[in-house]
């Protein structure tokens, strides 16, 4: 790795943490580079790596790696006080990467259509009125949802919002996708499936509604207007984050952090 960039959380002591990363590493004949950076560190919690993510996501030759500084360090590899061995793995040692695919989310809204990507989750969400959508898994209608919305998930957001609708978490190497309810409505009238849905990662996910006026599409820490949207289409990306794994962390330690 020569060139890099830091992306830190806006509180003193992860920007103290950037600028003690930054003066080492080119105190060792390495470039920081805020436009094609081969190695982007993050300092701070998730949310700040999940900003890092977004910042450099179309760039593939570009790897990942986090301080954990922040409140939940779930994507984090090294804490505070180990920011010196953090220095030392940048310079010295080649790393394992890791690499976990995106969620494509295609949105039709006044018949044009935009394509974005998510590392956690991509939601349809209304908190004014309950929310109608028809689900289809690969264009085979599934049910009529009536709620406040729904959630798709990734195996590496399963951890995320996911967790807190009490989806499943994913262990890592399963690639999939999960269906979760939000607030479901489930009386006489009105029934559906109720339990999170896992599906294999090929699957293609549709929600349509007559009328998504007031409902929110938010994907990751990024929230749109559903407005004049017919249609929303969720998959999962053949665009992927690479994690520099500089040292071995077992998926149990890193479900330490969640309790």
């Amino acid at each position: 790795m020569q060139r890099f960039y830091i992306v830190e959380k806006e509180d003193q002591e992860s920007k103290r943490l950037g600028q003690k990363i930054k003066d080492a590493l080119i105190l060792n004949n390495k470039s920081l580079d805020a436009t094609h950076p081969q190695c982007v560190i993050s300092v701070g919690g998730d949310g700040t790596f999940l900003h890092a993510v977004h910042k450099f996501k179309h760039h593939d030759d570009v790897v990942f790696v986090g301080l954990h500084t922040g409140t939940l360090g779930f994507f984090t590899d090294f804490e505070a006080d180990e920011v010196d061995i953090l220095i030392e793995n940048l310079v010295n040692s080649t790393p394992i990467i890791e690499s976990t695919p995106l969620l494509e989310v295609i949105i039709t809204q006044d018949q044009i259509i935009t394509t974005l990507e998510a590392l956690n989750e991509i939601r349809v969400e209304n908190i004014v009125r309950t929310q109608e959508i028809q689900v289809y898994i690969n264009q085979e209608m599934m049910e009529i949802f009536r709620g406040n919305g729904l959630c798709v998930s990734g195996q590496a957001g399963s951890t995320a919002y996911n967790r807190s609708l009490k989806g499943a978490i994913i262990a890592p190497g399963l690639d999939v996708l999960q269906l979760t309810e939000i607030s479901g409505i489930h009386h006489r009238a009105y029934q559906s499936i109720g339990s999170p849905l896992v599906l294999p990662k090929d699957t293609l996910i549709t929600f349509i509604s007559d009328n998504f006026n007031g409902a929110k599409i938010l994907y990751d820490y990024h929230v749109l207007d559903c407005d004049n949207v017919t249609k929303v289409e969720i998959k999962t990306s053949t665009k992927k984050v690479n994690m520099a794994r500089y040292r071995p962390t077992s998926y149990i330690k890193r479900l330490h952090c969640l309790f």
